[in-house]
């Protein structure tokens, strides 16, 4: 149950959520005591996330600049690591779990979606919030990340379709709809990573789709001019987000101009001032004031924008290194859904779209250690990969 209301705890309640998700993990660590299933620990993801672990609190936070601000982060950021660990091998264990916890992240993200359309129309959402600056929905936020908050969680959900409801042609349709209402919210929220990414990893599940099911590649095809169709409508009636792509072009035609690319370039500074082991996690905004000011044009923040250059400036190529792994393991336990049946292969595609929102490295991202992102970014990727395990798990009987 702490998982099913999970989404609802970050939209609400920031601290019972990183709380939700700690009990879950520590509950997690007690069965595997209590029990001794020793096996678990030795799962080569679970054990690569905690060589992350004890890296980060043996070697990047005892030699970081501030340790103190260090070890504050890497000492909880276990909580991460289990998490991942409860939800893929513990939590969901059969098809009734899944859809228990889909339902009710579901129910949360169509909440998120009307209350940020709601205020769309009128200023104002349902909880009271106002739009930011005029030109983003925040919906339930305070802040303009609902975009980006809808689009992590759907894309699981989407990926759990297919073991939930089949693949049969009215369950595709009520998906392809479900999926035209999310997109076209997030096109609205003006959030342009959170756009980017959604299309982007729609396109790889459509386009893959024309080659791993050769009898639907005109579904394929009409998934991908329904995607167009709905980009294309949203930029033509919206003057706000059309002028949101306009600012998109400029800084992509003038990338090495922009703030981006100014951050990006401060990130890669302090790897280069640091480069085995970091600058130490929460480190990056001093360490920008102490090696790079004279650069900066509009103040230090506290991370770089873009999730692997904040691994290679707060904990060095070490850890970067660790992380990639754990990426690469990700990759090697989801290909075997390519050689399944019509419902793992589906599966697999989807989640290759979960990959792109979650993973993809070219684009500005919100910081992947502070508390509140990274805990959306951890609950998406585990949810994701339990739907693996379990469509896995499935094949295996048939």
């Amino acid at each position: 149950m702490l998982l099913s209301f999970l989404p609802l705890l970050l939209l609400f309640w920031r601290g019972g959520a990183d709380a939700a998700a700690s009990i879950i993990g520590i509950s997690f660590l007690a069965i595997v005591i209590a029990r001794r299933h020793w096996g678990l620990a030795t799962h080569p993801m679970l054990a690569v996330l905690l060589g992350i672990w004890l890296l980060l609190n043996l070697l990047v936070s005892p030699l970081a600049v501030d340790p103190v601000a260090s070890f504050s982060r890497s000492i909880a950021w276990l909580r991460f690591a289990l998490l991942f660990a409860a939800v893929v091998t513990w939590l969901i264990r059969s098809r009734n779990d899944l859809k228990l916890i889909a339902g009710l992240w579901g129910v949360t993200v169509a909440f998120s979606i009307v209350d940020g359309l709601i205020q769309l129309l009128r200023g104002t959402s349902l909880t009271g919030n106002p739009m930011y600056g005029l030109t983003r929905i925040t919906g339930p936020l305070d802040r303009p990340n609902i975009g980006m908050f809808v689009a992590r969680l759907s894309f699981p959900l989407l990926a759990a379709m297919p073991l939930l409801i089949g693949v049969r042609a009215r369950s595709t349709y009520v998906a392809a709809a479900m999926t035209a209402v999310g997109l076209t919210f997030i096109l609205l929220t003006g959030e342009r990573s959170a756009a980017l990414l959604t299309v982007a990893g729609l396109i790889t599940a459509a386009f893959g789709s024309i080659f791993v099911f050769p009898r639907y590649r005109l579904h394929g095809l009409l998934a991908l001019l329904l995607a167009g169709g709905v980009g294309a409508t949203v930029a033509a009636t919206s003057e706000r987000i059309w002028e949101r792509m306009r600012e998109l072009g400029s800084v992509l035609k003038h990338f090495s101009e922009s703030h981006y690319a100014e951050l990006f370039g401060i990130g890669i500074d302090i790897w280069h001032n640091y480069p085995i082991f970091g600058a130490g996690m929460k480190n990056f905004e001093a360490s920008c004031w102490a090696i790079a000011a004279p650069k900066v044009s509009d103040g230090c923040p506290s991370h770089p924008h873009n999730a692997y250059i904040e691994w290679l400036a707060e904990t060095g190529v070490t850890g970067l290194l660790g992380y990639v792994v754990f990426l690469l393991l990700l990759l090697l336990a989801t290909w075997p859904l390519l050689r399944g049946d019509a419902v793992a292969r589906l599966t697999g595609l989807l989640v290759a779209g979960c990959f792109i929102v979650l993973l993809f490295p070219l684009i500005a991202t919100q910081s992947v250690f502070s508390n509140w992102p990274a805990l959306v970014f951890w609950a998406s990727l585990s949810l994701t990969m339990a739907i693996v395990r379990l469509t896995l798990k499935e094949q295996e009987r048939v």
